[in-house]
């Protein structure tokens, strides 16, 4: 994703790009302020049952049609867990118990994130069905994953279908 600022956040006057911290960034030479772009934090929710992962189907790009763990973007206000909670209920219904932090993946894709938390979590109540920007969810087997998008998905099921993930 590109990012690009023009005004000032505080101003309103046009940005100079100007070296500040070791690169080019947009500055503000009324205000004397850089403008530093944060970065997109994202979770992604690895659950099992009964030997099978939790699966939802792409609604929208990036990724319409492809398969990914329930995920999300972490709001400004939220802890991570809190946001891979409210990501997994709204993705799947499910209500769930984050049991592990499994890693943090740097952007490696063509997902909006540029961080993503990965955690491992079991299903606590409610049926699994399609919510947000799910168009269908589906438990899966090792031997039966269906064709997977973004990079944190594709690493933990490729792990966990060898048997290597520690859940």
């Amino acid at each position: 994703m590109t990012r690009i600022a023009n005004f000032c956040p505080v101003c309103g006057r046009r940005l100079i790009s100007k070296p500040v911290s070791g690169r080019l960034r947009p500055f503000c030479s009324s205000c004397a302020l850089p403008v530093y772009f944060d970065p997109k934090v994202a979770v992604v929710v690895f659950i099992e049952r009964d030997d099978r992962v939790l699966l939802i189907q792409r609604a929208v790009d990036p990724g319409k049609g492809k398969w990914a763990l329930p995920a999300g973007f972490v709001d400004h206000d939220e802890a991570p867990e809190d946001a891979a909670l409210r990501e997994t209920l709204e993705e799947t219904q499910l209500r769930v118990r984050i049991n592990k932090l499994l890693a943090v993946f740097p952007k490696r894709d063509h997902g909006l994130a540029d961080i993503i938390i990965a955690y491992s979590a079991e299903a606590l109540a409610g049926e699994a069905l399609a919510g947000d920007d799910a168009a269908d969810v589906g438990w899966f087997a090792r031997d039966q994953l269906p064709p997977l998008v973004f990079y944190p998905s594709v690493t933990l099921t490729g792990l966990w279908a060898k048997g290597e993930l520690d859940l």
